[in-house]
């Protein structure tokens, strides 16, 4: 009997630090449901082709104005606008979308 408890005991132990590992990230609490965690993911997706597009419109032989809305459609983006975020804020920008999403 008792080594059928210390058995359990060391499953158990085992399971639990297997668990905590997952969270270790995101305190618990704040992870996104899955309608909003489509959200985040699609606000960070439509950021790095804005970023994408825009290092790689301006160039000299071309018109920003023509080749960058024309990078984003080709790319996949354009569905929706991002107003406010910069280069330095995406994440918490679209956290915050994402959170306050519906």
């Amino acid at each position: 009997m008792t080594r059928l408890a210390v058995a359990a005991m060391l499953t158990l132990g085992a399971v639990l630090v297997g668990c905590f590992e997952s969270f270790a990230e995101a305190p618990l609490g704040v992870l996104l449901p899955p309608r909003a965690t489509r959200a985040y993911h699609a606000c960070l997706f439509e950021a790095w082709i804005e970023d994408y597009c825009h290092g790689n419109a301006a160039r000299w032989t071309a018109t920003y104005d023509r080749v960058y809305p024309a990078c984003v459609l080709a790319n996949g983006g354009g569905r929706f606008r991002l107003p406010g975020r910069t280069w330095f804020n995406t994440d918490d920008y679209c956290w915050d979308a994402a959170r306050h999403f519906r």
